[in-house]
């Protein structure tokens, strides 16, 4: 079975660890609404899923992803519209946060 990710917290099931290269996860969704997860490619085949809202009491679960040999470990390497914490990573593939660019400064008058 692979590792099982919730993407309302981005975190492992069952205090497995994140999946590292060439190892298989599917994202598990309790929520009551269905998650789109997009633009994985770069570190993970495929390269995105919608995820089904958990329906009496059954939690949606996604295809079966395969982390690439060399994943791009950055906390933005992908989207998932059930996650809302901005610049954190979705997932434990990054151990550093990576700051956010700073906003442009607007004169007031």
């Amino acid at each position: 079975m692979p590792i099982q990710i919730d993407v309302r917290t981005g975190l492992p099931l069952s205090g497995a660890s994140a999946p590292g290269p060439n190892q298989t996860f599917q994202f598990i969704n309790y929520s009551s609404n269905p998650v789109t997860i997009a633009n994985c490619g770069n570190w993970a085949t495929p390269d995105g899923c919608t995820v089904p809202a958990e329906q009496n009491g059954v939690p949606g679960l996604s295809l079966i992803f395969t982390v690439l040999n060399s994943p791009n470990r950055s906390s933005c390497a992908f989207s998932d519209s059930g996650w809302t914490a901005p610049n954190m990573p979705h997932m434990g593939l990054s151990p550093v946060p990576h700051p956010m660019p700073a906003e442009e400064e607007k004169e007031v008058a």
